[in-house]
């Protein structure tokens, strides 16, 4: 650490400068969060739980008109094209599809985006 010179009534005193909060705020939290490879996030285990989050889930389909059910058949067919596009920093999340649904106690009505299927599994493999 910097030494800092501090003037204390007409005297001058050497001291250490301390770290500021904020530096160890940032390093303390830094040490509580794991670090986590994408790779890891992708493991076969984490994969399988998020499917069947969102299997469980069920949910509209998105854009694609693809459905949960589908999702299986989907991901042994591309899987491994998704997973390069997601390791090397180029998947892009589909447009999500525009729903309305009725406000409770039927007044008006509140837009709901539904992504992809696929989207949806992405999310959940990432939380």
């Amino acid at each position: 650490m910097p030494r800092q010179r501090l003037r204390v009534g007409d005297d001058i005193t050497e001291t250490e400068s301390r770290p500021r909060q904020t530096d160890t705020a940032c390093d303390e939290s830094a040490e509580h969060s794991p670090v986590v490879t994408m790779e890891e996030v992708l493991s076969r285990e984490n994969m399988l739980a998020a499917y069947h989050r969102v299997v469980g889930n069920k949910g509209a389909p998105g854009i694609d008109g693809v459905t949960v059910e589908d999702l299986g058949d989907l991901l042994r067919q591309c899987w491994e094209a998704f997973r390069e596009e997601l390791l090397s920093g180029t998947y892009k999340p589909s447009p999500v599809r525009k729903a309305e649904i009725p406000k409770p106690g039927g007044r008006g009505v509140r837009m709901l985006g539904i992504p992809t299927v696929l989207d949806r599994l992405i999310q959940q493999v990432l939380q």
